[in-house]
């Protein structure tokens, strides 16, 4: 049995985030309007709540936002895997994988040089396995490392892809050759099980 220890953006609490990042806003602009204006319209008891409320809604968007990483640990053996997160997984109820290989710089997309030198940010990476009852399965990583993953944990991330879709191939296409991307891919990162 293989273990894989990684951690991901889990993409939950989006609303919140947002809730928060824009309660920030408001309450840090109007702490510099209460500090630039001197005017009986803003009595200075005002102040005394907007730092507190500015402090609270920051402390709340650093704790949501952290909310978002999760810490994945996967068992991989012969029959499945059993995921931290999503719980225990068998082969046979893998209906379809998505990868998004064009944006992978180990599969042939943009390098890390190509980001370097542009402003163009790295991609936050979506991989997902949906299975046959309907659940979906998703993490989303950098290739590169952020605020979510390092990139030692992309890397030990795409060793589990290499080995579940090494096992699917074993299991659902022993006779036929490696497709282009991590055996059972086709050049959009997708794969279905067919039977």
């Amino acid at each position: 049995m293989k273990i894989y220890r990684f951690r991901f953006n889990n993409s939950k609490k989006t609303l919140p985030i947002l809730f928060w990042f824009f309660a920030t806003l408001i309450t840090i602009s109007l702490t510099i309007i209460l500090f630039t204006v001197s005017d009986p319209l803003f009595p200075s008891w005002l102040l005394l709540i907007s730092i507190p409320l500015m402090f609270i809604a920051i402390y709340k968007l650093f704790k949501t936002t952290s909310a978002r990483k999760s810490t994945e640990v996967i068992s991989l053996n012969e029959e499945g895997f059993k995921s931290s997160c999503f719980g225990s997984i068998l082969f046979y109820e893998i209906h379809n994988i998505r990868v998004p290989i064009m944006e992978i710089g180990l599969l042939g997309g943009a390098q890390l040089d190509y980001y370097k030198k542009t402003d163009v940010d790295f991609p936050y990476l979506e991989f997902s396995i949906t299975t046959k009852d309907g659940r979906i399965l998703k993490w989303i990583l950098n290739e590169w490392g952020g605020l979510y993953n390092s990139k030692e944990e992309f890397s030990i991330f795409y060793s589990f892809l290499e080995a579940l879709t090494d096992q699917l191939h074993q299991r659902y296409h022993a006779d036929e050759p490696y497709k282009s991307y991590l055996k059972i891919l086709d050049e959009k990162g997708f794969w279905e099980k067919q039977h």
